[in-house]
């Protein structure tokens, strides 16, 4: 339906509009309230003396007390610093919920699948920051429908960080308390003094954050395993493969550009260390150097990851730095009283390079 019919025909707008249909900058069709109805969310040219743009969410056959948000707060403008032009500081997004993952927009305007529950059915609004000359990361600020309080409710708080460099791509989604705003409805919500906050939060130090796993890198892991324990190498190797990032003058970048912001997870440091250790395995060593060094800064009782950064360093003829690592996951393995189970290569590596 097109925007000036329902104007039009159900007198969504003021009397200063009655000869002058606002301009319609963005309409998203959506299915925002949990069940089978269906609304558009538009995004409107405020008032020509107003530096912000017009959030609208609408039934698809409305009448006038249908409208679920009428708001000129939440998209504000700010001029350009190239010009005098005024730019949107918050893009508007519907999302698609689905069990167990949320879906984020990057700073290159795609999307990406992180494992996260959120909604359990019903699409929900995304507002997205945008910067001038930043196309290193965003937030994201992910509004779900509550159909008790009938408002549009701030359920995450997310901040999503690309590549500074080669391709650019995605590298980490970290959640942030959602207090870090306040208790804020898509109604309430004040997109300037927003964009305050969240400014302050990345400068600082907040506790609480989390960092969310790309359903993409859960597969990639998923997958590499099962071919490797069927020692289906050729699989295996070119699985491996994608967990690497490309271009720029190379066909790789630099380990120390993205693997610990990509691949390390806080929360989860065996899995970071099983693909440190499979990128070992794939003859990635300089990405599995820099993971596995990663995991036991963090987790230095993380004893098997010794292991695995040793060999990653021996395979590279550091033999310094992997008989120094042997030398840890040794004494580690003796003090646990599993000096039984230290692989023979251990004592023959040791032997064979003078001890760190």
């Amino acid at each position: 339906m097109f925007f000036r019919f329902i104007v039009l025909s159900l007198g969504l707008l003021s009397t200063s509009y009655a000869f002058s249909t606002p301009q319609v900058l963005k309409e998203i069709p959506a299915s925002l309230l949990g069940d089978a109805s269906r609304q558009n969310v538009f995004v409107l040219a405020g008032d020509a003396d107003e530096a912000s743009n017009r959030l609208l969410i609408a039934p698809v056959q409305a009448r006038d007390e249908d409208i679920l948000l009428d708001t000129s707060k939440a998209l504000p403008l700010i001029k350009s610093q190239y010009s005098s032009a005024l730019q949107g500081v918050f893009s508007v997004h519907v999302l698609k919920g689905r069990p167990g993952v949320m879906t984020v927009i990057d700073p290159q305007a795609e999307e990406a699948v992180v494992k996260q529950p959120f909604v359990e059915a019903g699409d929900y609004i995304a507002l997205v920051t945008r910067e001038e000359d930043n196309a290193v990361y965003n937030f994201n600020l992910l509004f779900a429908f509550n159909r008790s309080s009938k408002q549009f409710e701030l359920k995450a708080l997310l901040e999503v960080a690309n590549n500074e460099s080669c391709d650019r791509s995605l590298v980490s989604v970290v959640e942030l308390p959602v207090q870090t705003l306040g208790p804020i409805t898509l109604a309430s919500f004040d997109g300037r003094e927003a964009l305050q906050k969240l400014q302050v939060a990345r400068v600082g130090r907040i506790e609480g954050v989390k960092k969310l796993m790309t359903v993409d890198s859960a597969d990639l892991l998923d997958m590499a395993l099962a071919a490797y324990r069927k020692g289906d190498d050729s699989s295996f190797k070119d699985t491996m493969s994608y967990a690497l990032m490309g271009g720029g003058s190379h066909d790789t970048c630099p380990p120390d550009s993205y693997i610990v912001a990509k691949y390390y997870y806080p929360q989860r440091p065996g899995w970071s260390n099983d693909l440190g250790f499979l990128l070992g395995e794939a003859g990635y060593y300089a990405e599995s150097i820099e993971l596995l060094n990663a995991v036991i800064a963090n987790h230095p009782n993380r004893t098997v990851a010794y292991l695995n950064l040793a060999d990653s360093y021996w395979a590279v003829n550091d033999k310094e730095r992997a008989v120094a690592a042997y030398k840890q996951y040794v004494s580690r393995m003796s003090e646990a009283g599993k000096a039984s189970k230290i692989p023979a290569r251990v004592g023959e590596r040791r032997a064979l390079a003078p001890e760190a």
